[in-house]
């Protein structure tokens, strides 16, 4: 952490991330011992958790290796027309992407497939038809509070938050009441990690 701070200073860190300059100096003697804070700090410090925690796991956000020494991975875009009660369907296509860029940006690289934004997302200021990554959301799988997902109502997709509790600020949320498996209601599809552009 300190090798990362550069010519910053604690005080800089907690204004950052809301965590104390005390505690962030414990950290640095003891260990982070709080997943939260790990990733509030790994963001602020435009690093992956694990290279926080390890020094060892990945570089630091922003640097790629050569091309030339690069890992691909083929990642494959789906149609939202084409998601039924069985999941999606065959890929549209594939793109090869670096490994080292989809770690940097999403924090992962395995699993991640794309499609195109159902509808408009005024909070995220995207577009339908906009690249999102994705990440399949299994049954029984625990869903994030606020974070975005693509879920299936009636037939069709949609993007919304996901929400433990009701909220009045008009963005389209789904909550936790809404969720089941009869016809009318919510069925999450995906979690929504990043656009092509930018991760979410």
């Amino acid at each position: 952490m300190i090798a990362l701070l550069g010519d910053r200073d604690f005080g800089w860190l907690a204004g950052k991330t809301g965590i104390p300059a005390s505690t962030l100096s414990d950290y640095v003697q003891r260990g982070i011992s709080r997943a939260d804070n790990a990733v509030k700090i790994a963001r602020a410090l435009e690093t992956t958790v694990e290279f926080l925690v390890d020094g060892q796991s990945a570089a630091p956000k922003g640097h790629l290796i050569d091309a030339n020494d690069a890992d691909w991975v083929e990642v494959p875009e789906y149609s939202t027309y084409e998601f039924d009660e069985l999941g999606k369907l065959t890929p549209i296509t594939t793109t090869a992407m670096r490994k080292d860029w989809l770690y940097s940006s999403l924090g992962d690289t395995s699993g991640i497939w794309m499609t195109s934004a159902p509808t408009r997302n005024d909070a995220l200021n995207i577009d339908a038809g906009t690249m999102l990554f994705c990440k399949d959301h299994r049954p029984g799988e625990r869903m994030m509070h606020g974070a975005y997902y693509l879920f299936r109502i009636n037939g069709g997709i949609i993007l919304a938050r996901y929400s433990l509790r009701d909220g009045n600020d008009g963005e389209e949320t789904v909550t936790a009441r809404d969720l089941g498996h009869e016809e009318d209601q919510y069925i999450a599809v995906a979690r929504v990690i990043g656009e092509y552009a930018r991760p979410l």
